[in-house]
């Protein structure tokens, strides 16, 4: 069991990180939401750290977006190239926005 914030924020990152590589989604939402939970708890958060958050962040954006697509048929209205392309178009919209946010 991880004894501080910065072994908690690394244990949930490396378990973020395999549900992504295990294409996941309900874990990467339930990591993602603890994950960012840890980081909106620390006072400072370095660059590393806040790039992280942000790219944490745009993830779950992009899955939830999908499963609205999903959900209200959309998503089976798409071409195949559209579906196959609609991760990264939903995750770099998710990115842009995070980032003007932040601006």
């Amino acid at each position: 069991m991880p004894r501080t914030k910065n072994e908690r924020i690394e244990t949930l990152r490396d378990a973020f990180a395999k549900a992504a590589t295990a294409n996941d989604p309900e874990a990467m939402q339930l990591v993602g939401r603890e994950l960012l939970a840890e980081y909106d708890q620390q006072p400072k958060l370095s660059k590393l750290h806040q790039d992280h958050r942000t790219i944490v962040e745009g993830m779950l954006v992009t899955l939830m977006a999908m499963e609205a697509l999903k959900r209200d048929g959309s998503y089976d209205e798409m071409s195949p190239e559209e579906r196959e392309r609609l991760p990264l178009d939903l995750g770099l919209l998710a990115m842009d926005m995070l980032l003007k946010k932040e601006q």
